[in-house]
C-alpha cells in the first residue's frame, strides 16, 4: 500500500491532494509533496518489501513499521488534540496507522528467542 500510495504522490501530486482539499499552487507545494510523500513512501515501502524477501532484514524492517506508524499516530492524535477532529477519512487511517503498529509490535515479540507462544 504504500509503494502505491507513494507512487501517486510522486506522479500526481494534486490529485492525491484533492480529498484533503488542499490546492497545490506553487512549484514548492508540489516538489514537497512528490519529495515527502512520493519519494519517501516509496523508500519506506522498498524497506518494507525487503523485510518480507530477505529474513535477515525482517526485524528491521518491523522495528521500521512500528515506529513509523506509531510516529504517524501519534502526530495525528496531537492534531486532534490541539486542531480537533479531522476529517472521517484520516480518523479510519489513524485507525490503519494504530492496527499496523500493533500487528508490527506483536510480531516483534514472536520474532524474539524465547518469547511466550
Amino acid at each position: 500500500m504504500m509503494l502505491a500510495v507513494g507512487t501517486l504522490h510522486l506522479v500526481a501530486p494534486q490529485m492525491m491532494m484533492e480529498a484533503p482539499a488542499i490546492q497545490l499552487t506553487t512549484v514548492n507545494h508540489r516538489h514537497l509533496i512528490r519529495a515527502a510523500l512520493g519519494g519517501a513512501f516509496i523508500g519506506i515501502a522498498t524497506l518494507f518489501l525487503l523485510g518480507l524477501l530477505r529474513a535477515s532484514m525482517r526485524t528491521f524492517a518491523l522495528i521500521s513499521i512500528a515506529v513509523l506508524f506509531s510516529g504517524f499516530a501519534f502526530g495525528r492524535l496531537v492534531s486532534i488534540v490541539l486542531d480537533g477532529m479531522p476529517a472521517g477519512m484520516f480518523l479510519a487511517i489513524l485507525a490503519f496507522e494504530l492496527i499496523f503498529a500493533g500487528l508490527a509490535f506483536s510480531a516483534l515479540r514472536e520474532e524474539q528467542p524465547g518469547a511466550d507462544r
